[in-house]
């Protein structure tokens, strides 16, 4: 009997925070605490799940300069201020920023930091109200949380979670000092698991960009012929060059190792992309599924995305995996909200129906080239699990070891040459990323547009004045131009991406272009100090104000019809995480005397296989189920449905009679609400911890 080979791969990342010496956001150092160390020390439990991780030079960098004290976060700095030095600047910043992580497993299990998250809801009065000693927990209580599973096993953090209050200035800088060390530690970890044989470790470009644009934004139109460009066309390959070289070689330096293997930032890739890569010496790379199916046309398989591909070209050859998005989306979105074990069940079920589905379509014999590529971010998800995800992971691991219809492989090992001829070699690729094989999230946006119109100029100013720097200078002029080449300033670009934190990335982005400027020694033009695009609502569920009586009729009629209703910002969840398949804005709700009304803001036109299923809680329990031109409503018990009326054309309205959930006049509406896409990439849930709670 013949395994599936399963190649797991984490990616590891985090964009250069640095500015004037501060790192402006602290999320290398609290992941690298939460995530990046605990991750791979569950490794040594699991000697036969082989797995890959891939880093990112920018994040190795800062982790770097955080072990040899070369730098410090705005988080620390604020930390390190004694409660009675803070001013009120301070304290506004505190409140705003020291509750910035998953409330449901990262506040609210502590007692003390749940009653200092309750006093600060009311900023102006926490202002007035906090003692020294609330200002003293919180700047402990904000650090202390992100220790990961193992890291919180050390007798000192054990000791600060068990005291939980009444913290000294002693406490509050062990609990820096203590990440740190964690921090010291990741880099040799990681060899040792390589050296075990236990991972291998690929990598990303030095700062994470997006290697297509990069070699010519006309890339961007081999997907979305149709997409307005930038004004001014940005086509510098020889920066995506040196930024896939440089990743190559700094890994080389800091770990005495040659990464063999690349995921370009977010899957991105495109002929020119390729042949540099083949270029650099790399013997595997990997993209999405999308892009394979695109890449192919109307004959495509879909099974095809299990066999690692050669491409060729005449620079020599490369192999590509590519993602199953679906699997890899379930752990990143899906299972947080499952039990450990019952996700499990589903995980591995779904890799024996693919390896059954492979069998039955291709025969036994494929199963020596198939390989299921699982790959996702290693960061991000785990704080939406309990316990860091690591009850499901052991179990999830568990499961893996002892498979023998399963078997965990490095992609250099899924890449093998005897995998790489079961299908016909690849001579060309449709350009495209791992989010819809396009590059929309990047630069389909105005403010996108103006970001990389922006950044073109200064790189022409660079090369019209290079001959005139000395090689010190130019140095510095390329590594903030490979700086501001970075994927990250343009995902916060535009509507789609929302956060407390989102105007931090244009600030960086338009400060290295000064930078740029600068050291060039010509004046900044005017438009890179005006920020770009406008400031977006973080909000993510606002009440009702007032009573509402919409028309149903799938129309937005008249700007006031909603204008009293409750909303929840669907958006403000598409953070630093995207699934595949998200087409859900906004819903708004609200009521009158009579009736309650929903409304659904869609980023796009459903299709026939689409549904929006709204799952009611209390007070009574039932569910809805929207499609394009159907509903249907399921329940175990008696509805009191006297009225109903749905609409569905540019928005989708309905009307679910009061006394359906209520008999007095005010009550609280509990829903969740899974999107179900057209293209079975899985179920999208909102929100992703618990349920809305409607108050109408």
């Amino acid at each position: 009997m013949l395994p599936l080979k399963i190649a797991i791969l984490w990616h590891y990342h985090q964009p250069y925070y640095d500015k004037d010496g501060e790192l402006i956001l602290p999320w290398v150092r609290f992941h690298g605490v939460k995530d990046y160390w605990d991750l791979p020390e569950l490794f040594y439990e699991y000697p036969n799940v082989k797995q890959t991780i891939n880093l990112v030079p920018s994040l190795s960098m800062q982790l770097d300069d955080y072990i040899n004290i070369r730098t410090s976060d705005k988080i620390q700095r604020l930390t390190n201020i004694k409660p009675s030095k803070l001013s009120e600047t301070n304290k506004r910043e505190i409140l705003r920023l020291f509750f910035l992580c998953n409330e449901e497993n990262m506040i609210f299990p502590y007692h003390r930091y749940k009653e200092l998250y309750d006093k600060a809801q009311s900023k102006d009065a926490a202002l007035l109200e906090f003692t020294e000693k609330d200002w003293l927990d919180l700047q402990v209580w904000y650090n202390l949380t992100w220790f990961g599973y193992f890291s919180k096993e050390r007798k000192p953090v054990k000791r600060l979670f068990n005291k939980g209050s009444g913290f000294t200035e002693e406490e509050k800088k062990l609990v820096l000092d203590l990440q740190n060390e964690v921090l010291s530690q990741i880099n040799n970890q990681m060899k040792m698991l390589q050296s075990l044989n236990q991972i291998e470790i690929s990598c990303t470009p030095l700062y994470h960009p997006i290697l297509p644009l990069l070699c010519n934004t006309q890339n961007a139109k081999q997907s979305i012929p149709g997409l307005k460009l930038p004004e001014n066309n940005f086509s510098f390959p020889e920066d995506a060059k040196a930024q896939i070289e440089g990743a190559i070689n700094y890994y080389y330096r800091l770990l005495g190792i040659k990464p063999i293997g690349m995921w370009p930032s977010e899957g991105s890739i495109s002929d020119d992309v390729i042949n540099l890569m083949i270029s650099a010496g790399l013997k595997w790379t990997a993209s999405d599924e999308g892009v394979l199916a695109a890449s192919i046309g109307k004959q495509y398989d879909y099974t095809e995305k299990y066999f690692p591909r050669k491409f060729i070209n005449d620079n020599g050859e490369i192999a590509i995996l590519f993602r199953d998005h679906s699997i890899s989306d379930a752990i990143g979105f899906l299972y947080s909200k499952w039990n450990p074990h019952d996700a499990t069940r589903d995980f591995i079920g779904r890799l024996n129906a693919i390896r059954n589905e492979l069998i039955n379509k291709r025969g036994e014999d494929c199963l020596k080239h198939a390989v299921v590529p699982v790959i996702l971010d290693g960061e991000n998800c785990w704080e939406f699990y309990q316990y860091n995800g690591l009850p499901f992971l052991k179990s999830l691991f568990e499961e893996l070891s002892n498979s023998d219809t399963l078997k965990t492989v490095t992609c250099s090992t899924a890449t093998l040459k005897e995998n790489l001829d079961y299908l016909p070699p690849l001579e060309n690729v449709r350009a495209g990323s791992w989010i819809n094989a396009d590059f929309n999230i990047w630069i389909g946006h105005e403010d996108h547009r103006n970001a990389w119109s922006m950044l073109a100029m200064v790189r022409k100013s660079v090369e019209s004045k290079k001959t005139e720097l000395d090689e010190i200078t130019l140095n510095k002029v390329m590594k903030e131009v490979y700086i501001a080449e970075g994927s990250d300033w343009f995902w916060w670009y535009g509507d789609t991406h929302i956060a407390e934190n989102k105007g931090d990335f244009d600030i960086l982005f338009r400060w290295h272009i000064g930078n740029i400027y600068k050291l060039l020694g010509i004046e900044i033009p005017k438009e890179v100090n005006i920020p770009i695009g406008k400031e977006y609502e973080v909000a993510k569920v606002v009440k009702q104000e007032g009573h509402v009586s919409p028309s149903i009729d799938g129309k937005i009629s008249s700007d006031d019809e909603w204008i009293k209703a409750g909303y929840y910002d669907a958006q403000s969840t598409m953070t630093a995480m995207h699934q595949v398949g998200e087409f859900l804005k906004k819903l708004w709700y609200g009521s009158d005397k009579e009736n309650v009304y929903l409304r659904f803001d869609l980023l796009k036109e459903m299709d026939f296989d689409d549904s929006v299923v709204v799952h009611f809680l209390n007070p009574v329990k039932f569910i809805l189920t929207l499609k394009k031109n159907n509903f249907d409503i399921k329940s175990d018990e008696k509805l009191s449905l006297e009225r109903f009326s749905i609409s569905s054309h540019d928005i989708i309205e309905l009307l679910i009679s009061k006394s359906t959930f209520i008999s007095d006049s005010n009550s609280e509406i509990k829903i969740e609400i899974t999107i179900q896409t057209h293209t079975k990439e899985g179920e999208i849930s909102y929100p992703r911890q618990g349920s809305l709670e409607l108050l109408v």
